[in-house]
């Protein structure tokens, strides 16, 4: 729904703004529902009460290491936090042992923008000899100015608002949450002409907040009453742990989440023609101010995989990482929130700065020949938090040793670091150039090329600083058969002599820049049909990679230092592609487009493209090249418009009337895109020999070298795991990265 008025603004005896004053007001709204429908794999009634007789692995006593007597463990060896914390777990509603939960439900959600633009000519109608001359308009001989140049000035001023309310829908039900979001934006801009120049500037202001909150925040601290220790205490923060499991679908409960964003911006811009040419120039100045009150893993994070159940014989499915849980053993606990003195979470201040200035030539060179050229230069200074609050990593060069340092203090390999913690990259000059050249009445050929860098990566660095300690409890504690953790008391044994920092970054990271050029040949077949061929390549240098410098095949390499993930600029990308097109402008009624692309993208980085993860071993990097996460290998696109021959000026009913009035103006459109899947990573997520490295999730499976593609795939085993084996203890996986093609 929606609804505009406008006009001239017009005060009854005090102000007619008729011929300098306009104003602008328009609403829209969307408030719809949208069906959710997802599965969950869980166990049964019987797994659920420790009665695993149905399963073939057997699940080993951790006391006595031998099976339990009828792969059933006792009621009385249940844990109580584990029983707990069960009852958010749904039972089965469909048969089987996979898939066999199904959630359907409706997602409501609520959006509404107002927006309100005022307009007013400061210099009013000019009159006079020789007019408004310099673009060919009506004063003058020939368009020519005769008199003095005359200013036209006009100021513009709008308030934008848009609010959104929606549900956050969980497969489990009792996991439910709400987000919350409003955005204020007013931009005021000064639009003066003088002779064959324009000026603008403009200063802007934008709000942007959210809140996203789960079911039980300020309701009820639900891991705390489980009996889990040493997680945050915050109402803010209260809810259920999340839940990591291999064989079963995990438990993940909202993370809560306030945030406000504040932006203002000044900026100038000048353009001038002269001679072919169009000159434009400007500069632009921001300040950003970021206030966010998050924390990621409150509750803790407990990682299930059968160690302690699973003795030397662990198996895929066969509940053993459920049998953990049921006892109380998890292999790996992770937590991270705000620390004070009051239990209350901090929020976190940022501060942010940046600069951008450009020159730019449109340059009409002969008759047929474009030629756009310019550079721009960004200045994007690294954030810093208030209070000083911002942690990073002080690693000597072979990561032998690590130390934490804060805000503008020296660390002891690498002398003083900055107040951001990371140097300023100042050398962000982005040239772009683009030709065009009519070689013929039908024929047009374009070749472009610009380099543009990563210049928001700053934000999320901080983000991360800013949640470690001293100002947050972070900590990752793994438990092993000899020393088992237990749920209610995983963080309990963290040593004060232990560095817990679970992220650090180079002091010299490089913004991340991507090289792109494209060349396009487009002819025209008739008066309706055109043609056309388009080459893109792209070639990245210094992007994001993550890494695991702590990690090793046997488990942490730096004594007395947790596992941390470490953020790195030297990734690498390479992508070509070319499309085909063909299209029909409208006549007789009909229009349309068909698109085929060809393309191929590799990198070396797993931090962009969605998916991100850690490297699998940091001793061997060049093992991430692959195919990136977006490569999609072939897509077709189509669309058809159709106008249908009925009412005035078409075939049928062109005298009018009320059946014309029905049937008239009508159009159908139809759109088409078929594409090949994007490729996956086949990884031992839950394997326990991974968890007891610290970073879960990274280890990439084995490959037997058997066929990976199924003649009939299905939603449950889409391609062939035979193919695909758990590594041996102390071994990485030797398959691919991004082996598996997805499907289309």
């Amino acid at each position: 729904m929606s609804t505009t008025i406008g006009g001239p603004v017009k005060i009854p005896h005090i102000y007619d703004g008729t011929g300098r004053t306009t104003f602008n007001f328009s609403y829209t709204g969307n408030h719809q529902g949208s069906v959710f429908d997802q599965y969950a794999t869980v166990p049964d009634a019987a797994f659920r009460a420790g009665d695993f007789s149905s399963s073939s692995s057997p699940i080993i006593d951790p006391l006595t290491g031998l099976p339990f007597a009828g792969n059933q463990i006792p009621a009385n060896r249940l844990d109580p936090t584990s029983l707990a914390l069960l009852q958010f777990i749904p039972e089965p509603t469909l048969s089987g042992s996979v898939q066999n939960y199904r959630r359907l439900s409706t997602q409501h959600t609520a959006n509404d923008t107002f927006n309100l633009r005022f307009t007013h000519s400061l210099t009013g109608q000019q009159t006079g000899r020789g007019g408004r001359g310099g673009f060919g308009g009506r004063g003058g001989r020939g368009g020519q100015q005769t008199g003095p140049a005359r200013l036209n000035a006009t100021l513009s001023a709008q308030v934008s608002y848009r609010r959104n309310d929606g549900d956050r829908p969980n497969v489990f039900p009792l996991l439910d949450g709400t987000t919350h979001g409003s955005a204020l934006s007013v931009p005021i801009s000064l639009n003066m002409r003088y002779g064959r120049s324009i000026h603008t500037v403009s200063v802007s202001f934008d709000r942007r907040a959210s809140t996203s909150l789960g079911a039980f925040a300020f309701v009820q601290n639900v891991a705390g009453d489980s009996g889990i220790g040493g997680i945050a205490t915050d109402p803010f923060d209260w809810g259920l742990p999340n839940l990591t499991f291999g064989s079963f679908t995990s438990l993940r409960d909202a993370a809560p989440s306030e945030r406000t964003d504040d932006t203002w911006q000044v900026s100038y811009n000048w353009t001038r023609p002269a001679a072919g040419h169009t000159f434009r120039g400007g500069v632009t100045f921001e300040q950003q101010n970021d206030r966010t009150r998050s924390d990621a893993n409150a509750r803790g994070t407990f990682t299930f995989t059968g160690l302690y159940t699973g003795g030397d014989s662990l198996f895929a499915n066969s509940g053993q990482d459920l049998a953990d849980f049921l006892l109380g053993l998890p292999q790996q606990a992770t937590r991270q929130f705000g620390a004070s003195a009051d239990g209350i979470s901090t929020p976190i201040a940022l501060r942010g700065r940046q600069m951008s200035a450009y020159v730019q030539d449109d340059w009409r060179w002969k008759a047929h020949w474009t030629i756009n050229y310019g550079v721009q230069y960004n200045l994007v200074r690294p954030f810093t938090e208030a209070d000083g609050h911002l942690v990073n990593l002080d690693a000597t060069p072979d990561f032998t040793a690590v130390a934490p340092v804060e805000s503008g203090d020296a660390g002891p390999y690498n002398g003083t670091f900055p107040a951001g913690l990371v140097n300023t990259d100042w050398n962000n000059v982005a040239p772009r150039v683009g030709v065009a050249w009519r070689a013929t009445n039908r024929t047009v050929i374009r070749f472009g090329y610009g380099l543009s860098y990563n210049t928001g990566a700053y934000a999320q660095i901080a983000q991360q600083l800013a949640q470690q300690p001293p100002f947050f409890e972070t900590g990752t504690a793994i438990g092993t058969v000899a020393a088992p953790l237990t749920l209610a008391d995983a963080f309990a044994a963290t040593s004060p002599d232990v560095v817990t920092n679970n992220y650090g970054i180079e002091r010299d990271y490089q913004l991340g820049l991507i090289h792109q050029w494209n060349v396009d040949y487009n002819r025209q077949l008739s008066q309706t049909w055109n043609a056309g061929v388009t080459y893109i390549g792209t070639v990245g240098a210094d992007l994001d990679m993550l890494r695991a410098p702590n990690r090793g095949p046997d488990g942490l390499r730096i004594p007395d230092v947790q596992a941390f993930t470490w953020q790195s600029s030297e990734g690498a990308s390479r992508m070509n592609g070319v499309s085909f097109r063909l299209q029909k402008r409208q006549s007789r009624g009909v229009s349309g487009g068909l698109v085929y692309t060809l393309s191929k993208s590799r990198d070396d980085t797993t931090a962009t493209g969605g998916g991100a993860t850690v490297a699998q071993d940091d001793q061997d990097l060049a093992a991430e090249w692959g195919l990136s996460n977006f490569d999609r290998r072939h897509q077709v696109t189509g669309n058809l418009n159709v106008e249908l021959p009925f009412g005035r000026d078409h075939h049928w009913l062109s005298q009018g009337g009320w059946l014309a009035a029905i049937a008239g103006d009508w159009r159908l459109s139809a759109n088409m895109t078929w594409e090949t899947g994007t490729p996956l990573t086949v990884r031992c997520s839950t394997c326990a020999s991974d968890v007891a490295q610290g970073i879960g999730g990274t280890l990439r499976a084995d490959y037997t070298g058997l066929p990976i593609t199924l003649a009939s795939p299905t939603i449950d085993e889409y391609f062939n795991t035979a193919a695909f084996a758990v590594p041996a203890t102390g071994t990485f996986g030797d398959s691919l990265r991004n082996m598996v093609i997805g499907p289309s």
